[in-house]
Formats: structure tokens, sequence, C-alpha cells
């Protein structure tokens, strides 16, 4: 095996003088995160940062053994009175629901504190997304001033701040999911070390199916080099040779399958038994978010580039220049923008793939590169309609400031660059904490944190008198982030919605 792969890539020695001090450094910004944002103890961004965390906590929050680790929302009536498991969300691995169970299970009854835990959980895996982007960039390049920088860069636009305290399994734990996986990626291209990609690969498997846009391109790219190999070697040499990318490809699709198939078994027993299998609501969800009908192109490859444009620029240069991103449950981005950002992302993402020449371990950096579109276009009935899904382009900053620093460092020459760089990752982790502080401001007000304090405290005590009950909920209350967050306050309850009967 080791043979196999033994050329793809050498790691670059690393170097030694004041090695302690970029890992020093890249903590202290990363800190800025923790130390930045508002009550986190409360719903406070409108669109799908409020839906997202409400809704993942009402599923993690009944998540246990009792009801065969089936991820719903809430349970209903029947007319016969029996109790019925309502919204079931079983499409996704139940990894990241875990660990928010996990982080809240220590604070009972007090909403604020899990709300709280459950954030400082998301962004502890949002740091720690970042620090393996820098530990993956150091090895390929053998400078840890351009890993630094380019990580800190990279991990600086508003969709991955903006989400990166959001509750949600379609965020910071799948960016930790993506980043730890092309972390054994490139332990495998440079040591032929197989095992820890396998053992990484069924974590982040675990927590999202968003890591299979990076593996599905490293494995064809992987067998394709392969393939061109062996085909220069000759007729003569047609000797069997390992191949760890066809075993890689074959692990990565039987983890798939035993979850999803957890997940369909799951739905089926909650269900009766009585369902079809297409009709089960994970199937059911793979169809829409795979229709490829409604979505035309034009608007799906306008709305990918311009996210990648937000990608390709941090925060606080977005922030400064006034520019809106997204608009929360609608196509986006805002009509206004989007020409600019589009022909922003359409630069960003040619400039990198023109830069790849440029790199070391082609293969690995083009396979970041692709890993958000191998997403998006296979289920472009919801990457069209979402604007959080642009953070799955993070290859794309990724690649373009390692192109950046790296020319910075050709340009300069040696010795001026070993002054140069330093004070660049510098100025990089400066911009890191400016947007962090910038972002640190979206969402907050006084009088809408003092209503949602004042609902979460009305529902809390509902909460305490209705378990088991059947509960009348407004539909009028919307401060909290609309249903999803009141599903979690009432969550494990019976809920009803006025004028609508049980839901």
């Amino acid at each position: 095996m080791r043979g196999a792969i033994s050329a793809l890539a050498r790691r670059p020695a690393l170097p030694p003088r004041r090695a302690a001090l970029p890992p020093a450094l890249l903590l202290l910004a990363l800190s800025a995160v923790f130390v930045f944002g508002g009550d986190r103890s409360q719903f406070y961004r409108p669109g799908n940062h409020d839906w997202s965390s409400g809704h993942t906590l009402a599923l993690a929050a009944n998540l246990s053994a009792e009801h065969g680790f089936l991820l719903f929302q809430r349970r209903k009536l029947d007319p016969g009175g029996e109790p019925r498991y309502a919204s079931l969300y079983h499409r996704y691995p139940i990894g990241s629901y875990a660990l928010v169970k996990l982080a809240i299970l220590p604070f009972g009854g007090d909403i604020p504190k899990q709300i709280l835990a459950a954030r400082l959980l998301m962004l502890a895996c949002f740091a720690a997304a970042a620090a393996l982007a820098y530990l993956a960039l150091a090895r390929l390049l053998g400078d840890r001033w351009i890993a630094l920088g380019a990580a800190l860069l990279a991990f600086s636009p508003y969709y991955l701040l903006n989400y990166g305290d959001a509750i949600s399994d379609l965020a910071s734990t799948d960016l930790l999911g993506i980043m730890l996986v092309f972390h054994g990626m490139v332990l495998f291209a440079q040591e032929g070390r197989f095992r820890q990609l396998l053992l990484k690969t069924a974590a982040a498997l675990l927590l999202g199916w968003h890591v299979l846009g990076l593996i599905a391109p490293f494995v064809l790219l992987g067998l394709g080099r392969e393939l061109l190999r062996l085909r220069a070697a000759g007729a003569g040499d047609r000797r069997p040779r390992p191949r760890p990318y066809l075993a890689y490809g074959a692990f990565a699709t039987l983890c798939c399958a035993l979850l999803l198939g957890f997940n369909l078994g799951n739905e089926y027993r909650a269900l009766g038994g009585e369902a079809a299998p297409i009709d089960l609501p994970s199937v059911r969800s793979l169809l829409v978010r795979s229709s490829l009908g409604e979505i035309g192109w034009p608007t799906f490859l306008r709305g990918q580039l311009a996210g990648i444009g937000g990608m390709a620029i941090p925060f606080a240069l977005v922030d400064r220049l006034g520019l809106d991103l997204a608009k929360p449950n609608q196509l986006w981005p805002p009509e206004a923008t989007a020409p600019w950002f589009a022909a922003l992302g359409a630069g960003a993402f040619g400039a990198c793939l023109a830069g790849l020449r440029l790199l070391p371990c082609r293969a690995l950096f083009a396979a970041l590169l692709l890993a958000g579109w191998c997403w998006a276009i296979p289920f472009r009935g919801a990457t069209s309609v979402h604007e959080f899904y642009a953070m799955f382009h993070l290859g794309v900053p990724l690649v373009l400031w390692t192109l950046a620093l790296l020319g910075l460092r050709r340009l300069l020459g040696p010795e001026r660059a070993a002054r140069a760089l330093p004070a660049a990752a510098l100025a990089a982790a400066a911009v890191f904490v400016l947007s962090a502080w910038d972002m640190s401001g979206v969402g907050h007000g006084a009088e809408a944190a003092r209503r949602q304090r004042e609902i979460a405290a009305d529902i809390q005590a509902v909460r305490g008198l209705a378990a088991d009950r059947s509960v009348l909920v407004s539909l009028a209350d919307q401060a909290m982030g609309g249903r999803s967050a009141r599903n979690y306050y009432l969550a494990g309850s019976y809920i009803q919605i006025e004028g609508l009967g049980s839901v």
C-alpha cells in the first residue's frame, strides 16, 4: 500500500525555529469566537441560525434509548389517545445530536444553560476544525506561518462565523468532520497511514454526510492517478497492486449503508411497520433534496458562485462595505449584491484551479476544492435555497489564501519572506479577531433579547407542568426563532398549535 501512494506526496520538514509561536497565535485568535458574542443562552439570530438551533435542540433533547435513539421533534395524540411520533427527522446520522445531548444533559431543566452549553460545543467544533486545517496545511506546505495565515483567513468569512455557534447538524460538526478527514488524507498521502484515515472517516460520517463531498473526489482522483501510472508502466507490468482508494471508497460506502440502514429501520419501526420504503421520511427528504426539476441551473450556479464569493473574503471587509450576503429562507444572495459576489466567486474559483499546479499534493488540494460542488450539485434542490451550504465551499478560501501567501513568499525571496510571513500571519489573526467581533453584533438587540427571555421563562414554566401532556402553543410567538424554538422548549410534550389541533 505504501508503494501505491509513496510518490503522491512528501512531507516537507517543518522549520524548528519558533515552532511554538504559530500554534500559540492560532489558539489565541480562535479564542475570540468564545469571548465575543451576545447572549448565547437565547435564540438571537433570525433565519436558519435560529431555526436550526431550536430544531436540533428539540431532536437532541428527545434522543434516548427509550425511543430507540429515534430523532423526532415532537409527539402527538391520535384520535384514540395513543401517543404517536411526529416530525421524524432521521435523515442524518445521530452523532451530532448525541454530542448535543451529552452537552445539555448535566443542566436538567435549566434551558438557558442548555442552550449555552450546546453553543459552546459548536464553537469548540468550529475551533477544532480550524486547528485541523492549520495542522494539515503545515504538513503539506512545510511552513507554519503560511498555514496559520491561510487557515485563519479561510475561517473568517460570514457564512462560517455566522453559523459557527449555530446548534446544528449542518454547521460546525460537519466542518469538523471534513477537516478531520482532510487531515487524515494528508497523513495517508505522506506516510501511508491508512487505518487512521478509516477511523477518522467513520467518526466524520457519524457527525454528518457532507464529508462525502470530500471523499468522492479524493477516491476518483486517486483511482485516476493509479490507472494512469499502471498504463504508463507498460503492458508487461500487470501485477496486482494494492488498491487503497477502492478499499477506502468501499469502506465509506459501507459506513453510509450501516448508518442509513439504522435510520430507515428506526423510522419504519416508529411508523408501526406500515410505511412503504418510498414513504419513509428520510427517503422523501432525499428525493426532494436531489430533485433537479424545480431549480434552474442559472439560479443554482449564480447562487453557488455568489456563496463562493462570500467565502473568499473575510467578514470584516464585508461588514465595512455594508454588503448583504444572505436572505434567510429565500433564494440567495440578495439581488443587489448577487452579481458582484458571483463574479468574485467565479474569479476566486478559477484562480484556485489555475494555481493547483503550483501546490504540492495537487490531488489533495483538488479534492478539497471540489468538495463543495460534489455535494451541491446532487442536492441542488436544497443547496439553492439555503445560504448556509456556502460554508462547504471551504476548500476555495483555503486554497486561495494558500496560493496568495505562497506567491508572497516567492515574490519576496527567502530572507525577506522570513520576516514578512510572520507579519502576514499576525495580520491574518487580527482580521479573524476583527471579523469575529463584527459578527458578535449581528442579530442582537436589547428588546429582542428581553422578549426572548420572557417567552423562555413562560414556556419553561409550562414545560414543568406539562410533562407527557398536551400543550397549547400560540402561533403568534415568533421571537425565539420560529416554531422550532418553541418545539425545543416543549420537547417531549404532546404539542398542540392553536387553531390547528394536535400536530
